[in-house]
C-alpha cells in the first residue's frame, strides 16, 4: 500500500514538474514540427516511384482456363521468386542500364544514378541501378509487380518499362521454361512518394515533445536543492523544528517585520 501511496505521489511530481514547464514542451515540438517540414519539403531531395506488373506463367504457351489447376499456380507461385531473383543480376541490370544510356545522356543520367567511375566508357553503377528497384510478389500471387523509384518520375518509369521489354528474352532463356505476360504499363508519378512531408512532420512534433520532456524531468532530478519543507522532509526523512521566515519579503496590508511605511 505505501509502495502505491508512493508511486502515486511521483506520478504527481511528475506531472506538476511537467506543467510547470509546459511552455518548454510547447516550443520543442513547434521546433521538432517545423524542422522536421523544413528538411522533408525543402532539403531531402523528392522521389518517384513507377511500377508494373508481370503475370507468371509456368508454361511457355497460353492455356484456357478451365485446364488452369492448382499444381499450375502453385508452380506459377514458386517461378516468381525465381524470376525475381534472375531480373536482380548484374548481366540483366547492366542490359537495364545500356538501355537508359540510349535514351539519356550520361551526364542527365548521373545527377540522377551514380555512375561507374572505374568503366572506361559511360556506364551505370549496378548496385545504385539495383537500389532503385523493389521486386515482389502481388499477395502472394503469380503477379509479379517490379517498382522502380528514383529522383525523376520518366526516370523512374523508363526503368519498369526497360525491365518489361528485357525480362521476357532473359527469362526464357535462363529457366527454359514458363513465360510472362506485361500487365499494363509503367507511368511516372504525378506525386512524390518520399519523403512524406506531413508523416515526418508528426513524427517531429512527438520527438519534440519527447525530447521536452526527458530534459525537463532531468534537470529536476539533477537539482538537488530543497526549496520547501516537505522536500526536505523526503530528502532526509528528519521531523522539522521550526522554520526561519523570509524578513526581506513584504506582508499584506504594507506592513514590514519593523513597522508601517
Amino acid at each position: 500500500m505505501r509502495d502505491a501511496e508512493a508511486f502515486e505521489l511521483d506520478l504527481k511530481e511528475i506531472f506538476s514538474v511537467l506543467l510547470k514547464r509546459i511552455w518548454i514542451i510547447a516550443i520543442a515540438s513547434v521546433l521538432g514540427f517545423v524542422a522536421a517540414f523544413v528538411v522533408s519539403k525543402y532539403i531531402v531531395a523528392p522521389k518517384y516511384t513507377s511500377s508494373v506488373s508481370l503475370y507468371v506463367n509456368n508454361t511457355s504457351e497460353a492455356q484456357p482456363m478451365n485446364s488452369v489447376n492448382i499444381n499450375d499456380i502453385t508452380a506459377s507461385q514458386k517461378l516468381v521468386n525465381t524470376y525475381i531473383v534472375i531480373l536482380q543480376d548484374d548481366e540483366v541490370l547492366d542490359l537495364v542500364g545500356k538501355r537508359l544510356l540510349l535514351e539519356y545522356t550520361p551526364e542527365w543520367l548521373g545527377y540522377y544514378l551514380s555512375l561507374d567511375e572505374k568503366a572506361t566508357e559511360p556506364q551505370l553503377d549496378i548496385e545504385a541501378l539495383r537500389d532503385t528497384l523493389t521486386m515482389n510478389s502481388v499477395n502472394d500471387t503469380e503477379v509479379l509487380k517490379i517498382e522502380a523509384e528514383t529522383k525523376h518520375a520518366q526516370l523512374s518509369a523508363s526503368i519498369c518499362t526497360i525491365m518489361t521489354e528485357i525480362a521476357p528474352d532473359v527469362l526464357m532463356r535462363v529457366v527454359k521454361a514458363g513465360s510472362v505476360e506485361v500487365i499494363g504499363s509503367a507511368k511516372p508519378a504525378d506525386e512524390q512518394s518520399s519523403p512524406k512531408v506531413l508523416l515526418n512532420s508528426a513524427i517531429g512534433f512527438v520527438a519534440g515533445i519527447a525530447l521536452a520532456v526527458v530534459v525537463v524531468l532531468l534537470i529536476h532530478i539533477l537539482d538537488n536543492t530543497v526549496k520547501n519543507e516537505e522536500g526536505l522532509k523526503q530528502r532526509f526523512n528528519i521531523p522539522i523544528l521550526g522554520e526561519i521566515p523570509d524578513f526581506s519579503a513584504p506582508q499584506k496590508g504594507g506592513y514590514s517585520h519593523y513597522g508601517k511605511h
